[in-house]
Parts: structure tokens; sequence; C-alpha cells
């Protein structure tokens, strides 16, 4: 790309004041402190613009197109791509984030976080499976989204319907199963790798009626780790059981095994399956269990926190002000986990360079597998688990060692590993390349085609090496 000199002063002649520049400004750093993921929020962008409609995103992406400059999305602010140095940022969270719902669907900005869709979507009793934190935007929901029902209902992306896509020529374009020709292709692709080919600024997903779900959460020792990797796989897909691996106050000197258990079912019979699912893991450890809690509560919005009880302060919201540092790995691994690795992974929790890093353990399988790794650019249906791996930190002297024991426990992996989850991509690591190729496998020469024939300067960050 060239250098994105004089592209400022060209969004403000034809976007006016949603552009927001220089750095400093009141409006810049406003923006830039609302973004979650610390490292992206630290990021020193040419100007944030926050279009008002999705005409402004087309103009502004014809802008960048013509002066050589990439372009970044703002949606939700999770990701550690939606800000990059010397960029454009579209910010669309300012203006482009409402979401209403319409009949047994919901029509969201592409600024919308998956809390704001359960707002407007909760009078009516319905949801989308969405992952496990309620301020993940598009960016999100677009490349896979993993949480408490992907078991029972399949990821939120396997719900998406409808999107209206920027390209970076600046065409808009809209997408659906209806879809043909080249746009057949971009549907394909915007479900699994959207921020690759274009800036999604609304989206249409399926919803459920879904009620109240059971939930019952368990602290015990790492020594149950073994018999958690037996007694998940076995489970009825309508139960979840994820699990982390982290420090709590409950156990001062030892790391603890943390079970999150969800039943989607109200049957009695499959509460009680759930319930002695945990049995069964907590009696794996020879200790008695530090904690043990049960309730029945409305999805989303009404469930506890996936973090480990005592672990210290609740996680952050984009924007509560100061944040260290954080990096992560997710891998896909199938059943296959077994005592030998649960022995490597409670060596690495113990070791970890903070008391805040943790290895979680989000349970797939079921409803995952019923749709085909070609059939979305989405990649990893013969998954059990996605294993995210979270260094987190607050002095810069420890960037190198977090980094490596991040990398180090992936490693720890290997063997089971079946992909990679693409929403931890990086670009310009190296392991960037390999990390794609395992995340998108066969998928990726159709995808590389695609990128190529619509973002042939590479408007778009470069997220497909």
């Amino acid at each position: 790309m060239a250098s994105s000199d004089g592209v400022v002063g060209q969004m403000r002649a034809v976007l006016g004041s949603a552009v927001c520049a220089p750095p400093g400004s009141t409006a810049y750093e406003n923006a830039l402190a609302a973004v979650f993921f610390p490292e992206a929020a630290r990021r020193r962008p040419a100007c944030v613009v926050a279009p008002r409609t999705v005409g402004d995103v087309a103009t502004a992406m014809r802008v960048a197109a013509a002066a050589g400059a990439r372009v970044t999305v703002r949606g939700g602010g999770l990701s550690s791509n939606c800000v990059a140095d010397g960029a454009v940022m579209l910010d669309l969270s300012q203006h482009l984030d409402a979401a209403r719902p319409d009949a047994d669907r919901v029509v969201v900005g592409g600024g919308a976080t998956m809390g704001a869709m359960h707002r407007a979507l909760a009078p009516a009793g319905r949801a989308v499976p969405v992952g496990v934190v309620g301020h993940a935007g598009l960016g999100m929901a677009t490349r896979g989204g993993i949480g408490h029902l992907t078991r029972s209902l399949g990821l939120t992306v396997d719900h998406l319907v409808g999107v209206e896509l920027v390209l970076p020529s600046g065409d808009i374009v809209h997408l659906s199963e209806q879809s043909s020709g080249d746009d057949a292709e971009l549907w394909w692709a915007v479900r699994g790798c959207a921020p690759s080919v274009g800036v999604v600024t609304s989206a249409e997903f399926r919803t459920h009626e879904i009620g109240p779900v059971w939930v019952g959460r368990a602290v015990t020792g790492l020594d149950a780790l073994a018999t958690y990797f037996q007694v998940a796989p076995e489970l009825p897909r309508d139960i979840t059981m994820s699990a982390v691996l982290g420090h709590s106050s409950l156990s001062p000197d030892e790391p603890v095994l943390f079970l999150y258990a969800v039943c989607a079912s109200r049957r009695d019979s499959a509460v009680g399956r759930a319930r002695d699912g945990v049995d069964a893991v907590v009696a794996g450890s020879r200790a008695a269990p530090l904690y043990r809690s049960e309730t029945s509560a409305r999805y989303p919005a009404g469930l506890p926190e996936f973090a480990v009880p005592g672990a210290g302060a609740p996680e952050p919201a984009p924007g509560s002000g100061p944040r260290g540092s954080f990096f992560g790995k997710a891998a896909f691994t199938g059943p296959t986990l077994d005592d030998e690795v649960a022995d490597a992974l409670a060596d690495r929790i113990r070791t970890a360079p903070t008391r805040a890093c943790r290895i979680d353990f989000q349970h797939t399988g079921g409803a995952l597998a019923d749709v085909d790794d070609t059939a979305t650019a989405f990649r990893g249906r013969t998954a059990e688990w996605s294993v995210p791996l979270n260094a987190i930190w607050d002095d810069g002297a420890d960037d190198e060692v977090c980094r490596t024991w991040t990398r180090d426990t992936l490693r720890q992996l290997a063997a089971h590993t079946v992909g990679f989850y693409n929403v931890e991509l990086r670009p310009g690591l190296p392991e960037t390349a390999s990390e794609t190729h395992a995340a998108y496998g066969d998928n990726l020469p159709r995808l590389h085609a695609l990128r190529h024939r619509h973002d042939p300067t590479g408007v778009l960050a470069p997220l497909l090496p």
C-alpha cells in the first residue's frame, strides 16, 4: 500500500465532520479509548471516520482506494485488527449501531454489538446464539461466534440470512441465499471471512424463541481436568460444558479448574444429566470442590460471566479506563484430549507469567458439525473444543514472556489440533501464514481468488497473507 499521507484531507473534503483527526484531538482520542482490545486502542490511525450512512462508508472506501490507503473497521471493538497504525479506521459504532426485531429475524447495523441485538430481542423472548461476551460485534458474528448454545443451535454465523456489504471499490451489494454469480461467492465468503472482503454495514439474523436456561458452575482442582476431557464429549448436544484453567482467590496457591455447564433444554431429565456431568468432573479431583452454584437465567444477558469466581476484577468494558496487554491464540481440537494433555496444560497454567492468564475450553461439537466445512468460509466443524489461550499482563516488561507462554502452550495441543479459530488471526506475525492455513484450509485458495478480484491493492487490512 502507498503512504496514507494526504488521505485525511481528501476524506475531510467529502465527509466533513465525520472525520476525526488529528491524533490528540478529543474526538479522535475518544474513539480509540472506546476500543476494547488494549493493543488496538494504543495504535495511531491516520484518522477515524464515523460514517452516518452506508453511503458515507462507500465514499470512504472509494477515497481510501484512490489514495492508496488502508482501511480497518471498528464494529464492536473486540478485535485486535480493528485499528492499524497509519490506516483509516471506520468507526461504525458511533452511528450505525441500531438493532431492530423483524418478526422471527433481527436486523443490526454494522456497529451494533451482540448485547445491543439481544436487548432489542428481549421483549419478544427471542435470541441468536452468540459468543460469551456481549460487546462482541459483527466481526465476531460473521467469522464464527462460539458460545454456550453452539452445541444445540450452532454458530452465530450459521444464523446469518443476509448482509449489506460495501466492497473496497465502494460498490454496495446485498447478499443472501438468493445471490447468484459473483455475489454468491461473496455470500459464501462473508460467512467466515467478512472483514477480508468488505465492510458489513447491516446484517440480518434468524432468531429463536429461547426461554431460561440452566447454568451449573463449579470450581475444583486441576487434577479433574482429565475427567473433564472424558465427560464433556459424551454429553448430549443440548448441554454445553465449558471450562477455564485459571487463578482464583478461592485457591491462593494453586490454579483451579472452573466448570460452566449450560443446559438449553428445560426438561428435568436434561437438567439432571447436566448436573450429573458436573458431579462426575468434580469427583475427578481428590479435593472437595471450592465452589458450586446452580441458577436458571435468561439467555444471554442473565447468564453469569464466563470467568473464574474469585479471579479478581470483572472484565473491563470498552472505554472503562486504562488496560494492560493481551495476546491470544485459539486452537480447535477434536475429542481426543487425554491425560497427557491434561497434565501438560495443568503445568502450563501453573507456570503462567501472570495470575490473569487463562486457558479456556469452549465446548463445541453437536450442531457445529451440521454444516459442512466447505459450505461457508468458516472452517473447524469437526472440533469438540475451541481452546483460547489468553496471556494478560500489565507490565510492559512482561511482553515477551507472555507471548512466549501463549505460543508454547499452543504447541502442547498440536497433536490434537484440527484447526485454528480465525478470530485470533493477526497480520504480521511469524506464525500468521501457518495459522491462516490452519484456520481456512482448503477454503483458502477460493478466498484468495475472491480477495484478489475485489481488493487487488489491499485496501482492507491483510488478514489473508
